[in-house]
C-alpha cells in the first residue's frame, strides 16, 4: 500500500444512458417549464443553473487524495481539505465513506464531513482511512 492514495469519482460516465438521460430530460423540462410558468427566458436560465449545480457531483467529476497528513477532494474546481486528527467517526455506506468530524451523528454532519464515494476502490479506500481514523 502506498502513502498517497488518489482517484476520481464522475458517476455520469459510469451509470447506466437511460438514468443519465432521463436526468438531463428532467433538468430540461423543468428550465423550460419555469421559463413558459414565469413568462421569460431568465428564470428558465435561472432555473437551468440552480439545477445543474445541485446535481454537479453526478455530472462533473470529483478528484479525491488521501496521504499520511490527511483527506483532500476537489470538485468543479472547489478545493476541501482536512487533517485525520479532525475526524472521529467513520460511517460505511454502499458507495463511499463518510467521515464526520463528530462521535455521534449530528445535524451538522453534512456540512463538517467529506463523503469519499468509491470508484471501483473500495477496500483500497477503507483499508487507508481506517489506518489513520478510528471510531473513538
Amino acid at each position: 500500500m502506498s502513502d498517497v492514495l488518489c482517484w476520481e469519482d464522475h458517476p455520469l460516465r459510469s451509470e447506466s444512458p437511460f438514468r443519465s438521460t432521463a436526468l438531463a430530460g428532467l433538468i430540461a423540462v423543468s428550465a423550460v417549464a419555469t421559463a413558459v410558468g414565469f413568462g421569460h427566458w431568465i428564470y428558465g436560465a435561472f432555473s437551468l443553473v440552480v439545477l445543474l449545480l445541485s446535481v454537479s457531483r453526478y455530472l462533473f467529476p470529483t478528484y479525491y487524495k488521501l496521504d499520511g497528513a490527511g483527506v483532500a477532494s476537489r470538485h468543479l474546481g472547489l478545493g476541501r481539505s482536512r487533517r485525520w486528527d479532525e475526524f472521529y467517526r467513520v460511517d460505511e455506506c454502499a458507495d463511499g465513506l463518510f467521515l464526520s468530524p463528530f462521535e455521534r451523528p449530528r445535524r451538522l454532519d453534512t456540512f463538517r464531513g467529506i463523503f469519499l464515494r468509491f470508484h471501483q476502490n473500495r477496500e483500497e479506500v477503507v483499508y487507508f482511512v481506517r489506518r489513520y481514523v478510528q471510531n473513538r
